[in-house]
């Protein structure tokens, strides 16, 4: 614990370090670790901050700390490290890309507190490799030298790691060597404000895809082989959503092929641009199911290969736990064992069809599922969130 003050009794002081993104991340770690033992300072940016308010309705009861207008985030970060060496104890970073021009904003960041970083890419922090693209040499370099930096000037700084999904503990565990704490606090809270009464059995049932439409995230072509079948099999009983914001030339060409499905008459929601959060929140609270077609092999921001649900996690998974929702993935996928009785696996477009067809046939199966999807959010309460938080960081932190 910082050393200027050896009250027994006073509180710990926490601290939530995120200048890029992930407001999802800042809202859950806020309200996890604001306890009767604790102060937590938020440092964020302006427009971070007015994102984080859609989530976060009171802020009163957080410290916050802004960047200025007029200030770098290099000269920001410096900054964050003064006020930890004054008076945080442990700091959560959130978020730092895998590339040059974020890393070097850390090269001298070594706060006196305790420092935890989200490890959002295994492969890229704790196994250092060389890439050589000969058509991308400014991003092979990239990659290269930001893999230098991590392992060389910047992991070495923290005391210990925090992964969103447990499953990539087990994985660093096998096959790392790394030897110091690894906490696995999630990125989203159960909150039962988001449930909704059960569809009536005469509606459509309304089937959601979250998450951007990026080529290296998600596999939409087996989504819409799957459901260009079922639309014509199913045309009044079956609602597609996708709120995803459509992501480069594979994002633009997944948006018209369904924009098209949608002018034949199928109902279909999908946008062009981005997804506001209060809009993102009534369409994932509205739906019965979530489908996420995940690409197990993908990259880190410089380039690095991970594979989805053993090195990196997928939100789509924490909007399942947020809203309460079955899910249904790619069979490969290592899911959480909390959520695998209320999930659903596929091989490929014609087994994900027969999904759907199963559950438009019975939909009294769709309610159990549904009911096992409550009982298993219900294991990511803030209660049971903040319970692991004490009896593994908290204590980890008051022992130092």
């Amino acid at each position: 614990m910082n050393d200027q003050n050896t009250d027994p009794n006073r509180k710990i002081e926490i601290g939530i370090l995120e200048v890029r993104r992930h407001i999802p991340i800042i809202y859950s770690f806020s309200k996890i670790f604001k306890t009767k033992d604790t102060n937590v300072t938020i440092f964020t940016t302006k427009e971070l901050l007015s994102q984080l308010t859609n989530y976060l309705k009171d802020t009163k009861e957080y410290n916050i700390v802004l960047k200025e207008d007029n200030e770098t985030i290099y000269s920001f970060i410096r900054r964050v490290k003064k006020i930890c060496d004054q008076k945080i104890d442990l700091l959560f970073v959130n978020t730092i890309h895998e590339t040059v021009l974020d890393i070097i904003c850390y090269l001298k960041f070594r706060p006196k507190s305790k420092t935890v970083i989200l490890v959002h890419h295994v492969n890229a922090w704790l196994k250092p490799q060389l890439v050589c693209k000969i058509l991308h040499p400014i991003r092979t370099f990239d990659t290269n030298m930001s893999s230098v930096l991590i392992h060389a000037f910047i992991f070495p700084k923290f005391d210990a790691i925090n992964v969103i999904y447990h499953p990539l503990k087990d994985y660093i565990k096998t096959h790392t060597n790394y030897d110091q704490e690894i906490f696995t606090l999630p990125t989203s809270i159960f909150d039962k404000t988001t449930l909704t009464s059960d569809s009536n059995d005469n509606e459509a049932i309304k089937i959601v895809i979250p998450g951007l439409i990026q080529e290296h995230r998600k596999d939409y072509d087996v989504v819409f082989t799957a459901f260009s079948s079922l639309f014509k099999q199913h045309k009044n009983k079956i609602k597609l959503i996708i709120p995803g914001l459509p992501v480069g030339l594979y994002g633009k060409r997944i948006y018209e092929k369904f924009k098209n499905l949608r002018d034949e008459g199928y109902d279909i929601v999908i946008f062009d641009k981005y997804v506001p959060d209060d809009i993102f929140g009534k369409l994932l609270t509205e739906s019965d199911i979530i489908l996420a077609p995940i690409k197990i092999k993908t990259r880190a921001d410089n380039d690095i290969e991970e594979e989805y649900g053993k090195t990196v996690g997928s939100g789509v998974i924490f909007n399942a736990i947020q809203y309460a929702k079955p899910i249904i993935v790619p069979y490969e996928f290592n899911m959480l064992p909390e959520l695998k009785s209320s999930t659903l696996t596929y091989k490929n477009p014609g087994e994900l069809e027969n999904i759907i067809n199963t559950i438009l046939s019975d939909y009294e199966n769709l309610k159990k599922l549904k009911q096992e999807a409550l009982v298993n959010a219900e294991k990511f309460s803030l209660d049971t969130l903040q319970n692991y938080f004490e009896q593994n960081v908290l204590s980890w932190v008051k022992k130092e």
